[in-house]
């Protein structure tokens, strides 16, 4: 299990890098909504800001186990969100 929790880990951390690059080419500001209001709970102008509360629920998720009640609840927020950072970050 624990290398299953450490490839997981990595992988997680490799996509945050990747969306954390792309990133650096847009401004730091954003000068519009990017992501519908209830995706997240941040209310910022600074993609670094969703990129860190997305990259938190991804690690929080990875310490829940597959069978916990919440567990598919936190799968679909952490996909939704990553889903409307790749779509923001890389539409252009």
């Amino acid at each position: 299990m624990f290398a299953s929790i450490s490839e997981s880990t990595a992988k997680t951390e490799a996509v945050f890098e990747r969306l954390r690059e792309r990133a650096q080419r847009h401004p730091p500001e954003l000068t519009e909504a990017w992501f519908e209001p209830g995706l997240f709970k941040t209310r910022s102008s600074h993609v670094d800001d969703y990129l860190k509360e997305a990259e938190a629920n991804a690690y929080k998720l990875a310490q829940v186990p597959p069978d916990a009640p919440v567990f598919d609840y936190m799968n679909q927020v952490v996909q939704a969100q990553l889903t409307a950072l790749v779509q923001a970050l890389y539409r252009n």
